[in-house]
């Protein structure tokens, strides 16, 4: 039998939101190496919010949490990281840049984001992940791509010029 431990995180997607997509969340050691300890993949609703399930996750032991999405910056919980509590954590990381480690959070309208442009998902929005973005819009990509950075299912100038931004 497995106890399950339950996170509800909430996020915001820089060009993305409200619309739903997939995102990964990691747990990982407050404590250098900062360790793997579970993973979870869920899917995050229009209100910005994904619940998932975790196996391995000790009350009382901090963790920070890292969201991943497929052309975002992954981005860290905050310095100390969180702690699961009779086997469930809320977190929410709209309310302030200061929810993300090192302040890594954009502010759109009310709501702080995770960056987006990171297509190739190597660590941060640089040239590569701008020609790859400017390849895609001029083949006129169309569909669930890694490049269409605003989820509209359609790669143009739009996704082209939020890379740009965060580049």
């Amino acid at each position: 039998a497995f106890v399950l431990s339950n996170l509800s995180l909430t996020l915001n997607l820089e060009a993305c939101s409200p619309m739903q997509d997939t995102v990964t969340v990691l747990l990982r050691s407050a404590s250098a190496p900062y360790d793997l300890v579970d993973s979870a993949k869920g899917y995050l609703n229009a209100g910005g919010t994904v619940s998932l399930n975790y196996v391995k996750p000790v009350n009382g032991v901090n963790y920070y949490i890292v969201a991943k999405h497929r052309n975002s910056i992954e981005t860290w919980s905050k310095a100390g990281g969180e702690v699961f509590t009779a086997g469930a954590l809320s977190y929410d990381m709209t309310t302030s840049a200061s929810q993300a480690y090192g302040n890594n959070q954009v502010l759109v309208g009310s709501k702080y984001s995770v960056y987006t442009g990171d297509v190739d998902q190597s660590g941060n929005v640089d040239l590569t992940d701008i020609v790859a973005i400017y390849n895609d819009a001029n083949l006129f990509v169309t569909g669930y791509a890694v490049t269409d950075l605003n989820c509209n299912s359609v790669v143009d100038l739009t996704d082209l010029l939020f890379a740009y931004n965060n580049s």
